[in-house]
C-alpha cells in the first residue's frame, strides 16, 4: 500500500513541477532549456506508476535468506571436513590396533613355545616373529617366506630357524594367495591364467597349485 501511495505522490509531484516550469517559461523567458526540463519532469511523472520500488521488508527478507544459505553451506563444508578427519583418524587407529594385535599374538605364541620347551633357541623365536610379519603384512607364501628368512640378501636366518618359523606361523595361505591375486588383477590388469602362473612361479610368489587355484577362482569376475 505504501508503495502505491508513494508512486502516486511522485507522479503528481513530477507533473505539477513540469506544468509550473512550462507555464513560467511560456509567460516569461521561452527558453528551450526550460521546455526540455519541463519535458523531463513530464516523462518522469508519466513513468512513475510503472517504476519498481524496492520494498525494504522484501530486501531485508532476501538478505536474511542469503545469509542463512551462506551459513548453511559453511556448516555443510565444516561437517564434511569433520567427517573426513574422523574417517582418517579411525583408519589410522584401526591400522595401529591391527599392528599391535599382530605383534601381541606373535609374542604370545613365541612365549608359549619358549615356555613349553626351554631348548628353543632365541634365533628361532626371532625367525617366527619375522615370518609372521611377512605373512600378515605382505601376504607372502610359505616358500617365499622361507626363502626370505634364509636369503643372504634377506634375513639370513639358519634353515632350522626358518623351518621352525614356517611350521609355527598362523596364516591362511589361501587368503594370502587371493590377496596377491587381487593386487595383480587391480594394479597390473593381468588375466586369470597369467595370475595363476605368477602365483605358482619359482621366481614369483611360490604358492602351491591348490592355493593359486583357490585365489583365481575367487577373483572378481
Amino acid at each position: 500500500m505504501e508503495s502505491i501511495v508513494s508512486k502516486v505522490v511522485g507522479m503528481v509531484g513530477a507533473l505539477a513541477i513540469a506544468y509550473l516550469i512550462y507555464r513560467y517559461n511560456k509567460n516569461h523567458k521561452r527558453t528551450k532549456f526550460l521546455y526540455a526540463l519541463a519535458g523531463l519532469f513530464l516523462i518522469s511523472g508519466l513513468c512513475a506508476p510503472f517504476m519498481q520500488t524496492v520494498d525494504p521488508n522484501q530486501e531485508a527478507k532476501e538478505s536474511s535468506i542469503s545469509e542463512k544459505s551462506s551459513l548453511s553451506e559453511k556448516r555443510k563444508i565444516e561437517e564434511s571436513m569433520s567427517k573426513s578427519m574422523s574417517s582418517l583418524k579411525s583408519e589410522k587407529s584401526a591400522s595401529e590396533s591391527k599392528n599391535k594385535k599382530i605383534a601381541k599374538e606373535v609374542s604370545k605364541a613365541a612365549k608359549s613355545s619358549e615356555s613349553s620347551s626351554k631348548k628353543i633357541p632365541r634365533e628361532y623365536i626371532s625367525a617366527l616373529i619375522k615370518g609372521q610379519e611377512y605373512a600378515d603384512r605382505m601376504y607372502m607364501s610359505k616358500k617365499a617366506i622361507y626363502d626370505q628368512l634364509t636369503s643372504d640378501y634377506g634375513e639370513k636366518f639358519s634353515p632350522e630357524a626358518a623351518t621352525y618359523a614356517i611350521n609355527n606361523i598362523k596364516a591362511n595361505w589361501n587368503k594370502n594367495a587371493l590377496q596377491k591375486a587381487k593386487d595383480y588383477q587391480e594394479e597390473q590388469n593381468m588375466s586369470p591364467d597369467a595370475i595363476y602362473d605368477q602365483l605358482t612361479s619359482d621366481s614369483g610368489e611360490q604358492f602351491t597349485p591348490e592355493e593359486a587355484n583357490y585365489a583365481v577362482q575367487h577373483l572378481d569376475k
